[in-house]
């Protein structure tokens, strides 16, 4: 399967996107991890670790193209509790109501870019696979 320039440089920018969130988290972990603490969740400071390994992680793979679609996949995964866990606008005050919602819909959007992604690294497999098999049969 071929793709244009931009393509690269799409997928760039999201991995881009989560390494800085990434650093940030580290930049910051005790308040984060303080934050999600008040959320409710257990083991904050370890799932804080795992968010940041992830983050930063999947970004560089989407940024480098290495292994780009399993890096998709798990960024998409991870995207799924987050958004509902922390960015649960229905539940929001009056006055929350309305950031909550703009991070709810910004993280649906790059979930689906992250889908996007993972799609296209997934032909781009199955056409390479393909043309080898091809050459094997010649």
């Amino acid at each position: 399967m071929e793709t244009s320039k931009l393509y690269p440089a799409g997928r760039a920018l999201v991995g881009l996107l989560f390494v800085v969130s990434g650093i940030n988290k580290i930049l910051a972990f005790s308040y984060v991890a303080g934050w999600m603490a008040s959320m409710g969740l257990p083991l904050a400071g370890l799932l804080l670790a795992g968010a940041i390994a992830l983050e930063v992680g999947g970004g560089l793979a989407l940024i480098t193209g290495f292994q780009a679609r399993w890096a998709s996949l798990g960024l998409a995964l991870f995207l799924v509790p987050v958004t509902l866990i922390f960015h649960a606008f229905w539940g929001a005050g009056a006055a929350e109501f309305q950031n909550q919602l703009n991070h709810f819909l910004k993280n649906v959007a790059i979930l689906g870019a992250a889908l996007v992604i993972f799609d296209i690294e997934r032909q781009r497999v199955q056409s390479a696979a393909g043309a080898i098999l091809r050459t094997r049969a010649v």
